[in-house]
């Protein structure tokens, strides 16, 4: 933790909606972490990826991954829809789903480029170096 008490390990947990919705038919799920593992790698303690999130044993995941002292950016759906879906993994992890633990990312509608560019910009604000 930072003196602030805001985490300052980050991770990555994508929410694939099972390559099914019709709001991410323009995304590269593969391209787009081996590029997030590669290029931005050394900003992140690790990478996930699950199919849906939302669902029980995607619940079930969330419940061990989540840790107080890390940040997690998720890439999944509207962030509206990330705050209600995503509650339930959180509140299992006894992990508050709060701007210092939680940034989504909205990849509805997006492309793999755009939703890069997203993670990115999460991942190493301005006043960060990108080495």
């Amino acid at each position: 933790m930072s003196t602030n008490g805001k985490p300052e390990k980050k991770a990555v947990i994508f929410c694939t909606c099972s390559g099914s919705c019709p709001s991410m038919t323009k995304i590269d799920f593969w391209e787009l972490s081996e590029r997030v593992r590669l290029e931005l790698g050394n900003h992140i303690e690790f990478l996930a990826m699950h199919p849906r999130l939302c669902e029980e044993d995607g619940e079930r995941l969330m419940a061990h991954l989540l840790d107080n002292s890390v940040q997690f950016i998720t890439p999944a759906c509207l962030e509206k829809k990330q705050a209600k879906l995503l509650r339930d993994g959180y509140q299992k992890a006894n992990v508050p789903m709060d701007a210092d633990h939680w940034v989504p990312v909205n990849m509805s509608k997006e492309d793999t480029e755009t939703v890069y560019s997203r993670i990115k910009a999460a991942l190493t604000p301005s006043s960060e170096p990108e080495n």
